[in-house]
């Protein structure tokens, strides 16, 4: 009995890690953000293309200007995190927060960020927060699932995750995600 007891938590590891790398990419694919509209978008700032440091820098100058401006915040937290700079992205998100409590698509993002950190546990504790604020709101349940399954190992609440995405809309780009994860993980 303790050998398949072995045998499947190996199993299981196994599952993880070797969906973990391809999971990795496919998440930050399926649970791109959207763009947040306003002004803020591209590389573009002011009519001029700049780099990608000056265009932080550059985003920065006017948050001085106007340091309330949660959707500039937030964007600025969407630069880092598309850079990679997950900790740079999480200290964005959580101002943003700060300055609009409602704005899911920031605890959706600050999830994301921490679980890229390796701390699933507080990534989950973000989404759990925005999945409060609206839990019609279709990616934090794609974001859930992925944190469970891909942070945590836990494929049956993540399926439920992305089932309740699907059933939200399952003919939008995120539903069709839920789904390709449900089909991946199917049997399993």
């Amino acid at each position: 009995m303790k050998g398949n007891s072995l045998a499947i938590v190996f199993g299981v590891i196994g599952l993880v890690g070797v969906f973990g790398v391809g999971g990795y990419y496919l998440g930050l694919k399926s649970t791109e953000r959207p763009q947040r509209g306003g002004t803020y978008t591209g590389s573009v700032v002011d009519g001029f293309n700049r780099g990608e440091d000056a265009e932080i820098e550059m985003l920065k100058r006017k948050l001085r200007e106007n340091p309330d401006d949660a959707r500039l915040v937030a964007y600025i937290g969407d630069l880092y995190f598309d850079r990679r700079q997950f900790a740079k992205a999480i200290d964005y998100y959580k101002r943003a927060i700060e300055l609009n409590p409602d704005d899911v698509d920031s605890y959706n993002d600050l999830g994301l960020s921490n679980h890229y950190l390796g701390n699933s546990v507080e990534g989950l504790r973000f989404v759990e927060e925005g999945i409060k604020k609206n839990p019609y709101y279709q990616r934090i349940w794609l974001t859930k699932g992925f944190i469970l399954a891909f942070g945590m190992g836990n494929l049956e609440k993540a399926r439920e995750a992305w089932e309740k995405a699907v059933a939200i809309d399952p003919e939008t780009q995120v539903g069709r995600a839920a789904k390709e994860y449900l089909a991946q993980f199917e049997n399993r």
